[in-house]
This record gives structure tokens, sequence and C-alpha cells, in this order.
């Protein structure tokens, strides 16, 4: 199901005049959550093996032992992180650290990150352009604030008929199709 939603904040087909200025309307077609999930499943995988490597290239540097493939498992980073592992606390920060970097640049300055280009998303605020820098911050820690909570967030664009999500919402900005 695909939504389109008059957009008055970007460039397009109809035109008024708001306080001597002109105001066009673009229709633009909202991203569903397939799509938008499927984006956000190549951006984790593609942030994660950065991440990965990284830590596991310092590792070997370092000369600090890695985990078998006993050790390997669902629970590994939290066990590490708790018992405050050198290891697992840096290749956590790390995968913060870039997956930050990544979302406010990409998603943010850009518009589209890997995932989004991928699929023909492109992430815009509500005047029709690229968030920017100071809205690509505020809409990483949103975002990382509405995945928290089991992400119900995240699930809110199942049922906005905007199919905005929580920290679209909170963020002002769109994510439409682009192709």
């Amino acid at each position: 199901m695909s939504s389109y939603a008059p957009a008055a904040f970007a460039t397009g087909t109809s035109s008024g005049r708001v306080r001597g200025r002109e105001e066009t309307v673009m229709y633009v077609r909202a991203a569903g959550f397939p799509r938008r999930m499927l984006a956000a499943l190549v951006d984790t995988v593609l942030v994660a093996g950065v991440a990965t490597g990284v830590t596991v290239g310092a590792a070997l540097i370092l000369n600090i032992p890695l985990p078998g493939a006993r050790e390997l498992g669902p629970d590994f980073v939290l066990a590490g992180v708790l018992d405050r592992n050198p290891l697992a606390l840096g290749a956590a920060g790390l995968f913060v650290g870039i997956g930050a970097l990544y979302q406010i640049y990409l998603g943010g300055i850009v518009g589209q990150t890997v995932g989004k280009r991928l699929l023909g998303l492109r992430v815009i605020s509500i005047r029709g352009g690229s968030p920017g820098p100071a809205r690509g911050i505020l809409r990483f820690v949103l975002l990382a604030l509405s995945v928290m909570p089991a992400g119900l967030g995240w699930l809110w664009c199942l049922f906005d008929r905007e199919h905005r999500a929580l920290h679209d919402h909170l963020c002002g900005t769109h994510v439409i199709v682009d192709r």
C-alpha cells in the first residue's frame, strides 16, 4: 500500500501565495515500512561490518586474543560490555560512533544512506531539501530513542497515514520514494 501525501514544503506542481511569497506544493510518495526496514538492514550490516573489521584489525595489531567460535553468540557483546571487556566496549563504542557519523552525514547532510539509495528512498526536511547537519544529529539521537523500546518508534510508521516513524515526526523529516 503506497500513499501520496501533499508536501507543502517543496517545489512541485501547484502553487499559491503566502504572505507575498509564492508557495509551491509537491506531491511525494511516502516510503512504506518494508522498504524502510530493508534499507535499515542494509545500513546496519554495512556499519556492523566496518566496526567489526576495525575491531578485529585493532585486536590483531594489539595482540589481543580474539574469541573462539564457541564463545560467539547473541550475548557475546552484551556480556563483554557488562564484564567491562575492553574489546567488547571498544566494539560497541565503535559501532555507535560509526553509526552516528554514517547517519548524520549520509542521512542528514546528503539525504540518503547507502541502504536508502539502493532502495530508492530519500530523507527530506519539511522544506523538501536534505535535513542538514543539526537535524541529522537530532534525527540520529531520536532514532536511537525510537528503536530502544523494542522498536516501537519504528513500528509507528505501520499505523501512520504518512508512514512516518516517531523520530521522523519529532525532528520534522519525511522518508520518500525517490525513483
